[in-house]
């Protein structure tokens, strides 16, 4: 008697509650990118299939039934018959956020430079997981030539996270600086860097900082010390 033939032959999982067909020798990743399921990824490529290892991490997911329980990079898990995972648990987002704080602690901060040129995937995970860590430069539209930095201008955008083409409601001109954060060491670091490349006194620095953060100076200031700028 011949065996049967499985070519074809599907399995059913479920992601986030609903069912879903898959092929036996897809990954999560896989049946979720098919199906317009949003989950993030840095390390994954899918041209080097081969070469999946879910070391960036942040394409976890949790497995909640059919399989292992718990946190799983959905790049590397194997889809099995009555498997179901989520991709939304607050433990998935809190696992991922933590993720994002690790790479961007161990990032060096030249954004100005990198080719990337505002279209970072490292920024726009840090703003879809609200962490502070990296320099607005990564996202603004004014790149290389165009940096109001190198046309002499003293944005206050590498230390306050402005810089957004808003026009300022107090100067009526398009926006050099707002009212944010200025408490990343790292941040500050990058900024304070990029304002001594360009040539800026650290008393103007400062001067711009008291209008646009006001309330954070002195955070600057220590900075500013420690990179022997005062």
């Amino acid at each position: 008697m011949m065996p049967a033939k499985t070519m074809g032959v599907k399995i059913k999982m479920t992601i986030d509650g609903k069912e879903y067909e898959c092929e036996p020798n897809q990954t999560v990743l896989d049946v979720a990118g098919a199906n317009g399921i949003p989950i993030p990824t840095l390390c994954f490529n899918p041209l080097f299939a081969s070469h999946r290892s879910g070391s960036c991490r942040m394409c976890l997911v949790e497995v909640v039934a059919g399989g292992r329980p718990g946190l799983q990079p959905s790049c590397t898990l194997p889809v099995s018959s009555g498997l179901s995972v989520s991709t939304v648990s607050k433990q998935v987002y809190r696992a991922r956020r933590l993720a994002v704080e690790f790479l961007v602690s161990e990032h060096t901060q030249k954004c100005r430079d990198c080719p990337a040129s505002g279209g970072c995937t490292l920024a726009k995970f840090c703003r879809d997981y609200d962490i502070n860590g990296v320099p607005v430069c990564s996202e603004c539209p004014n790149q290389r030539e165009s940096c109001l930095l190198k046309r002499g201008v003293l944005c206050m955008g590498p230390i306050t996270y402005a810089n957004c083409n808003a026009y300022c409601t107090r100067k009526g001109y398009r926006c050099e600086g707002c009212h944010s954060t200025l408490v990343n060491e790292d941040v500050l670091r990058f900024g304070l860097a990029a304002y001594r490349d360009a040539g800026f006194r650290a008393e103007d620095i400062l001067e711009g900082a008291e209008v646009f953060a006001h309330d954070k100076v002195s955070i600057l200031e220590a900075v500013m010390k420690r990179e022997g700028m005062l």
